[in-house]
């Protein structure tokens, strides 16, 4: 009896990893709605104080993984969030509020939070707001909204943790992207250019997740903009990557699985369009169309990954965090390419951000893309001086070859944007996942990717890259790339030396993983990113208390026989969006007649149906119009249906009351 005992416990000591190699992952998945205020409020991604939401197209939503290896007990948490960005403060305040109220292991380097980076979302919840090109103004009500919808789906995903199998797949992605940059991408060295077969990463990684030998989703990295919706569009939407999503959860759903999870997370996208023709259009007849088909190309890969099951991840959980001041931070030689010890610099926008990107419709006129030191204007720096202040001449010197229009690290008494920023390393088993708050070019992610790969070696097998994760802070470009001073070069805030400094901290994160040298909760990560908490004025959200009665008039009433294919339209009288948000879980519902009642088939979350709110006149007493659309297709079943509105009013009493417009019943055939 002790030699059987001695031998199993030899056994145990001598195989500790016999679990983890077999796919012993706890897992659990979840989705929750994080849509912002519908009207009103400037749209983050284009920096146009004209682009303020009408309405919505699709709802946005923030997804989550939470893994737990067993044998270790070490979490994970993946998440992404139909936004723009997400601000490191959500981040900080999510981690607080996971470790006081969840599991205390949960910590800033297993806590990955990544935006979609839709450009159809509304601004207001960057803690960094005064002085910003992308949202000049912060709503406390749509900030809590984003960081509650963050926690409640990694809740929810961590009470859900069963044991579960992760795979690791790829396909190509065809047609779903182009560089918008390319002569900035070849500048690059031919010699290093050859060695890939194409000027942008077509290949999407994705990691499937199966309990009890049934996939309950997944998430992939492929790095594309959701930019064809573009500046033109008032209505909010998750865009392509939104798109593909849906797509996915629908394909699932058909199949009796209405709890499957989808998350299409952004990566290297930094030149990358999905309006193929170049032009800020494309491929579609319009806005919605185009993200519809750039969608569908990136589900449709997802598919191909998924029904092929995917090779098993070995290992465990590992996890390396850091922060780094981005304002001078040293690049030693051996990385600097110059020969002796170089600093990245305090952030600023460039001319050439002012350009935007041409192929993307562009920017200011007076700007264009390709503005260097060389093309500065006096009148140009006289009124970014009266904007904002003259950039110091070591800041233009450190910054060169870059026209420094805003020097947004040198304000007083803070900075205008965070300069100590977020990284990190994390390895599920054999993938390795790059972590950090940047849109990354084509050839950036590459050298990254090289460096980890280096290091690493056989001990990983896929690697891939989380942009826009954990906060935001503009572009990284090559230094070659840097040098163009093409948009994406003038929205590199760090200086040229930015990629050389994070090849030189992911090396050095990877190489400490390698030595077992992990981040956890009691790791000091020293400095710390300025907290603003106390320091921002969060506003009331637009329109969200006038005084109306009660709304029940339908404007126009919609046709009582359409063919499939036709959108069907009602108006109706409304009050503001804002008035019952967040607390209207769709605004729109198109209902099926089952029987002797009403089945609801559709909502504001899909695709295929948008609401557009038109604020009241003068004699309107405060009660706007509203239009509900449906854009019917052939696949939807033949019956009775109709379009419903549903909203809260203010009353003179200052009372909030949900009410229901019913459009007229029409048949679909």
């Amino acid at each position: 009896m002790k030699i059987r005992i001695l031998l199993l416990l030899l056994f145990f000591f001598t195989f500790p990893m016999a679990a983890n190699e077999s796919g012993e992952f706890l897992a659990g998945m979840s989705k929750k709605d994080v849509t912002g205020p519908p009207i009103g409020v400037m749209f983050w991604g284009y920096a146009r104080e004209d682009q303020t939401g009408k309405g919505i197209q699709t709802r946005q939503f923030a997804r989550a993984l939470v893994l737990e290896d067993r044998a270790s007990q070490k979490l994970l948490a993946y998440v992404t969030a139909e936004v723009g960005g997400i601000p490191f403060e959500i981040q900080r305040e999510v981690v607080a509020i996971l470790t006081r109220e969840v599991d205390p292991n949960f910590h800033l380097g297993n806590v990955l939070l990544n935006a979609s980076h839709t450009h159809s979302g509304p601004a207001g919840h960057f803690h960094y707001s005064e002085i910003s090109f992308y949202s000049t103004q912060f709503y406390g009500d749509s900030y809590a909204v984003l960081r509650d919808g963050i926690v409640e789906a990694i809740k929810e995903a961590y009470k859900k943790r069963k044991p579960a199998e992760l795979k690791i797949g790829k396909s190509i992605v065809m047609d779903a992207g182009v560089n918008r940059s390319l002569s900035a991408y070849l500048s690059n060295p031919e010699s290093e250019r050859k060695l890939y077969s194409d000027n942008i990463d077509r290949e999407m990684v994705q990691l499937n997740v199966f309990v009890d030998g049934k996939a309950i989703g997944f998430v992939n990295w492929y790095g594309v903009h959701p930019t064809n919706i573009t500046f033109d569009n008032h209505l909010i939407s998750s865009d392509n990557k939104g798109i593909a999503s849906l797509l996915a959860e629908k394909e699932a759903s058909k199949n009796g699985d209405s709890n499957f999870v989808a998350i299409f997370a952004q990566a290297n996208e930094g030149d990358v369009s999905p309006n193929l023709n170049l032009n800020n259009t494309g491929p579609g007849k319009d806005i919605y169309d185009s993200s519809f088909i750039i969608g569908k190309r990136q589900f449709l890969a997802s598919q191909e990954i998924l029904n092929s099951k995917g090779k098993p991840v070995k290992g465990g959980l590992q996890f390396s965090h850091k922060f780094i001041d981005m304002s001078k931070h040293p690049v030693r030689s051996e990385f600097s390419g110059t020969g002796k010890t170089e600093y990245t610099c305090p952030s600023a926008y460039g001319y050439a951000f002012a350009a935007g990107s041409t192929e993307e419709g562009g920017g200011h006129w007076l700007f264009h893309e390709g503005m260097t030191e060389k093309n500065r204007k006096f009148y140009i720096d006289w009124i970014a001086k009266f904007m904002l202040q003259s950039p110091s001449e070591e800041l233009r010197e450190c910054q060169k070859p870059k026209a420094v229009l805003f020097p947004m690290g040198e304000t007083k008494p803070i900075p205008s944007l965070p300069q100590i920023l977020p990284y990190g390393l994390v390895l599920v088993g054999d993938l390795s996942i790059l972590v950090l708050p940047h849109e990354v070019t084509t050839m950036s992610s590459r050298r990254l990717k090289k460096e980890i790969k280096s290091v690493f070696k056989d001990k990983i097998s896929d690697i891939v890259l989380s942009g826009l994760t954990n906060d935001f802070s503009g572009y990284i470009t090559t230094p070659e790339e840097y040098a163009t001073q093409n948009y994406e070069g003038g929205h590199t805030l760090h200086g040229q030396q930015s990629l050389n400094a994070l090849r030189q901290e992911f090396s050095q994160m990877a190489t400490e993983l390698l030595q077992g040298v992990e981040f956890s909760k009691s790791s000091k990560s020293e400095p710390m990113p300025t907290d603003l908490s106390d320091r921002v004025r969060p506003l009331k959200l637009p329109e969200s208390d006038g005084i109306t009665s009660k709304p029940n008039q339908i404007l126009k009433a919609n046709e009582n026989v359409y063919k499939k294919g036709n959108p069907i339209v009602c108006g109706v009288r409304a009050a503001s969006p804002n008035v019952g948000y967040p607390n209207v879980s769709s605004y729109l519902w198109v209902e099926k007649k089952e029987g002797t009642g009403w089945t609801r088939v559709r909502s504001d979350a899909d695709f295929d149906t948008k609401f557009v709110f038109h604020k009241p006149g003068f004699f309107d007493k405060g009660l706007g119009k509203l239009e509900i659309i449906w854009e019917t297709n052939e696949s939807i079943s033949n019956g009775e249906y109709r379009l419903v509105h549903e909203g809260v009013y203010l009353s003179t009493e200052k009372i909030k009351s949900p009410y229901r417009i019913e459009c007229p019943t029409f048949q679909l055939q």
